[in-house]
Order: C-alpha cells, then sequence, then structure tokens
C-alpha cells in the first residue's frame, strides 16, 4: 500500500519534452558544458532570456577547448572545487542570487551529482518563482558497459556539502543507501566507506534504456563480492528517469528500515543516473533534514568530458518544495 509521504512525491510528475516551443521562456537557463550531443541540443533549443554554460573544474577544459563559446557572457569559469562555493559563485555570476523572482531552468545532465544536490539545497533556501530540471537521456553510452564516467582517482569519500547530518557515536544500526550505477570502482568505494552499514540497493529498473540495465549488471559485477553482499543486503528496483518514482522508493526503504529494528545513522550514495541524486535530494530535503542522516559521495578529481552517443528522451521535472 502507498503511504500517504509516497503520495505527496508523485504529485511533481515528470513530463517528456517534446517541443521546446510548448516551454515558453525561462528568464534564466543554466547547464553545466561538456562534449556531449545531448547537453549541446538543449542548450541550443531551450528559449531563456538568459542563458549560461557552467565551466566546471572536474572536467579540466583548457581555453582552446572553450573557444567554441562564442558569447563570452554566457561563459562561467574559474569556478572553485567544494560544491557549496562552485554553486554560490555560480549562481551570483548567473543573475540569481536572488531568484524569487524568476523562472529558472537548469539542465542537470552534465552536473556531478554532488552539485544537484547543492543545487536543489539553494534553491529550496531563495525560494525561486518557478524551478524546472532538465535531464537528457543518452542514446547510448559511448563504451556500453565500459563507459567510464569518473576517472578512477578518488580524491576522497566524504558527506556532500549541505547534506550532513547530526550523527550519533551508536553505529550498531547503520544503514547506507546505494544507488547502483556504472561506476563501480566509486560502488566499492562507497561501501567501504561505511562498511558496517546495513547495506539496501536501488536498482535502475526500467533502465534509460533496455540494454543499460544488464551494463551496469556488468559494472556490479566487478564489485568486490563479499563488499556488494553482505548479510541482510537489500535490492529494490526503481525507474532510472523517475525521480520523484526514486524519491518515494527511498522513503517506503527509510520508513521500513525504522519500523524494522530502527536506524541509528542514515547515509545515501546516488551512484546511477543524475535523476537518481536528483530523487535522493528531495527525499532528503523532505524527510531527513535535521536527522541522523548525511549524503556521502566518493569525489573523483576528474569526469570524462563525453561518455554517450546520440539523444534519448528528454525530460522536465517541475520542482515544488
Amino acid at each position: 500500500m502507498i503511504s500517504r509521504t509516497e503520495v505527496s512525491y508523485l504529485i511533481d510528475s515528470k513530463q517528456k519534452v517534446d517541443n521546446f516551443d510548448a516551454l515558453g521562456e525561462f528568464d534564466v537557463f543554466v547547464s553545466a558544458f561538456n562534449h556531449s550531443e545531448r547537453v549541446r541540443h538543449v542548450f541550443e533549443k531551450i528559449h531563456a532570456n538568459k542563458k549560461h554554460w557552467w565551466i566546471l573544474p572536474e572536467y579540466n577544459y583548457s581555453d582552446q577547448d572553450l573557444n567554441e563559446i562564442s558569447d563570452d557572457l554566457s561563459r562561467i569559469d574559474g569556478l572553485p572545487e567544494n560544491e557549496a562555493d562552485l554553486v554560490l559563485k555560480g549562481v551570483q555570476a548567473s543573475g540569481l542570487a536572488e531568484p524569487n523572482d524568476l523562472s529558472v531552468c537548469i539542465d542537470i545532465t552534465g552536473f556531478m551529482r554532488h552539485h544537484i544536490f547543492m543545487l536543489l539545497k539553494y534553491f529550496e533556501a531563495s525560494r525561486a518563482k518557478s524551478l524546472s530540471v532538465i535531464y537528457s537521456e543518452p542514446e547510448r553510452y559511448s563504451r556500453g558497459a565500459d563507459t567510464s564516467f569518473s576517472l578512477e582517482d578518488i580524491q576522497d569519500v566524504r558527506q556532500v556539502s549541505g547534506f550532513e547530518g547530526v550523527h550519533v557515536p551508536d553505529t550498531s544500526r547503520d544503514v547506507l543507501l546505494l544507488g547502483v550505477g556504472y561506476d563501480h570502482h566509486l560502488m566499492g568505494q562507497a561501501i567501504r566507506y561505511k562498511e558496517s552499514a546495513r547495506l539496501l540497493q536501488l536498482l535502475s529498473l526500467p533502465s534509460l534504456t533496455a540494454d543499460m540495465y544488464q551494463e551496469s549488471l556488468i559494472r556490479v559485477d566487478k564489485v568486490d563480492t563479499e563488499e556488494l553482499n553482505p548479510p541482510g543486503r537489500t535490492e529494490q528496483f526503481c525507474s532510472a528517469n523517475d525521480p520523484f518514482l526514486i524519491a518515494a522508493s527511498a522513503s517506503r526503504l527509510y520508513h521500513r528500515e525504522l519500523r524494522n529494528g530502527g536506524i541509528s545513522n542514515f547515509y545515501l550514495c546516488p551512484l546511477a543516473t543524475k535523476s537518481q541524486a536528483l530523487g535522493f535530494g528531495l527525499f532528503y530535503l523532505r524527510e531527513l533534514t535535521d536527522t541522523p542522516s548525511s549524503v556521502i559521495f566518493p569525489f573523483p578529481r576528474n569526469y570524462s568530458k563525453e561518455t554517450s552517443k546520440g539523444i534519448g528522451r528528454i525530460w522536465l521535472y517541475p520542482i515544488v518544495f
């Protein structure tokens, strides 16, 4: 039976974008620059009074790489590495220091997951008049099951800024909710970071395309078997592209654990799609603020500039805080 809390997430529903003209014109549009066709396509087609490319340090773009951005006013670079500092500087440079009277649209496709969390946190606190989030699916990943999104030099595993809970010393009933994706080395790092926690795995099914679920399982097989299959492990499946369903699924798992013996400390680690990160963020802000709960993430130093081929479905997510 669906709880009242789960229903509250489903009130906000995703919308498939077939015609950008039908979306009207936003006051401000923000996207993270990279070489993916799907990211460039949305930036070109969407209607906005002001459009901004954020140049993320994780992509390590050179000045020569950025020469193709013809309008210097749309390019925001020199952003710091820390996600809180990056978002604060980015929104100020984008004219979003006071977004309460603006209609804002953000394409999260090229952003890192920790940036997505901080963007949610910022706009929740500042109460934008209208916040719409876009995510464009790939037609396929460039190397199938061998696609690498992050490079393997892990800087550290830590809490995401703004999503740090006040944790308790008792760790006997700690729980880690892991969103299973392609980055097997990141999954291994997250599990080792909270190796004593009970592991809940959220797998993406339906996946973005028919073959992506199988590809993710191939990557999961590369994670140490004992790490991924500890005693008491639980698996659940949820849509890869619907953050509202993902938030409802995370809520269901969380409350089930509370009923079945309780939780000392709760940790979330989204390593699948950007839509999953968005869903985890919505769930956290609605239910986990001021609890012993945190979002944790293995932070690679660098990310691949292009990981996909073609353009799949494009989704608009209306965000209501």
